[in-house]
């Protein structure tokens, strides 16, 4: 079993309380003490724990940014046999301190309560947020790289995020249109490539989550040297981000079925039978009703990229900017308008 890390994901507590609560209460506490809710003259089914859909929404977002595919290459692929082995290192920007707005108007630290944070190091157990989480994420992903005929290219990716037990992987794709023309006035042009990437999250049960991205880029290899060759790129991708999530357990400090003396099934309705009852004569059922999934989530987004490799002989060496081209509010409803950036450095060898 993996250790957590800080930056592991804990969506149970991205949580709306209900109104009408008890004073001094929570959900989680009703969850734990349903008598509390009678005694104040309340029904503790009305008391339950709902899903924040727009915390787990800009935090899948972010993530998902995070992970996508990042596109540091040149236009030009590794060509026929070729074959390229690297290391990225990608440090992406997230709102560290970003505050979604709950459909209830409350607002909620989505990386604070989204993170598992460290470890009291007196009790051993984590906090209830991460009281600090990085405002830099990194992913660091081992990289192959194969070239096909007809200008094709094949990636394969295999990534870690920093801080955590979650792991990333994916494959690319692409075509450069224009490669092979050294001269006439084909060779004056830029290297025009188009292509695909994919990468998905694993490590986690809690939700699922896949970033896809559509690019284009064009570059120009720029002699230097006998055996160098330096090669400035620009280009534009568009990301597609999934995110679902799996049941959510609300109150993972409460068990159902030790609070309900679960006795199985009612015959006839299907529901819980508890031999655990409420001061009331009803069954101790209250925390069944603590289990949810968020809203999908299904976010569009621009990114251009800005960047350039140096190339001697095989050994191979890149870096590239890639940023919000547009606020991720501005067709995302509920996101943070903050715009993330990635810094990709990437180094290995050509065959």
């Amino acid at each position: 079993m993996a250790l957590a890390g800080d930056l592991d994901p804990t969506p149970e507590r991205l949580v709306l309380q209900p109104p009408n609560l008890p004073a001094g209460e929570t959900c989680q506490s009703i969850a734990a003490s349903p008598d509390k809710a009678l005694a104040a003259g309340t029904l503790p089914t009305s008391l339950n724990c709902r899903p924040d859909n727009m915390a787990f929404r800009n935090y899948v977002s972010e993530l998902g940014f995070a992970i996508a595919p990042t596109a540091n290459y040149p236009a030009r692929t590794t060509g026929i046999g070729g074959i390229a082995l690297t290391i990225e290192a990608a440090y992406t920007k997230v709102n560290s301190d970003g505050q979604s707005i709950g459909d209830d108007r409350s607002t909620t630290s989505y990386w604070r309560k989204g993170t598992q944070g460290s470890k009291d190091t007196g009790s051993n157990q984590f906090s209830r947020e991460n009281t600090s989480p990085n405002s830099l994420l990194s992913v660091y992903t081992l990289k192959a790289r194969k070239g096909l005929p007809f200008g094709f290219e094949l990636v394969g990716a295999l990534g870690t995020i920093s801080g955590s037990s979650l792991w990333v992987v994916g494959a690319d794709a692409r075509w450069s249109l224009l490669e092979g023309f050294r001269s006439g006035a084909l060779g004056v042009l830029p290297d025009f490539s188009v292509g695909g990437g994919v990468r998905t999250l694993t490590g986690t049960s809690k939700f699922h989550l896949t970033a896809v991205g559509f690019d284009v880029k064009a570059s120009k290899p720029i002699p230097i040297a006998d055996s160098a060759t330096l090669t400035p790129h620009v280009g534009y991708q568009r990301l597609f981000i999934f995110g679902d999530s799996t049941i959510t357990d609300f109150t993972p400090n409460t068990d159902a079925l030790r609070e309900c003396g679960y006795a199985g099934p009612d015959p006839r309705t299907g529901v819980p039978s508890c031999r655990n009852k409420l001061a009331s004569g009803a069954d101790n059922n209250v925390d069944f009703n603590n289990f949810a999934t968020f809203d999908k989530v299904r976010v569009h987004r621009h990114r251009m990229m800005f960047g350039a490799t140096y190339k001697y002989e095989i050994l191979y060496v890149g870096g590239q900017f890639l940023i919000d081209a547009t606020p991720p509010d501005s067709e995302n409803y509920g996101l943070q308008s903050t715009r993330q950036w990635t810094l990709s450095l990437e180094g290995g060898v050509f065959f």
